[in-house]
């Protein structure tokens, strides 16, 4: 879960950070990424929120699986 916590941070900050003005590379590049739905999903919570949320996104899709 650790692990998991701080990849889906990684990417989400990439996309805000790294990828700003190119989203649409980002989601190609990450599309298949196991963590891609939880870091779209996230998108959805201002960055104050985020790391409250982003455990409870990882634990909500571990539980769909």
């Amino acid at each position: 879960m650790e692990n998991q916590l701080k990849q889906a941070l990684r990417l989400r900050f990439e996309y805000y950070n790294t990828f700003e003005g190119k989203e649409n590379v980002w989601h190609e590049r990450y599309k298949e990424h196991a963590l891609y739905k939880v870091v779209v999903k996230s998108f959805e919570y201002d960055f104050k929120e985020i790391g409250e949320m982003m455990p409870k996104l990882i634990k909500q899709s571990e539980k769909n699986l």
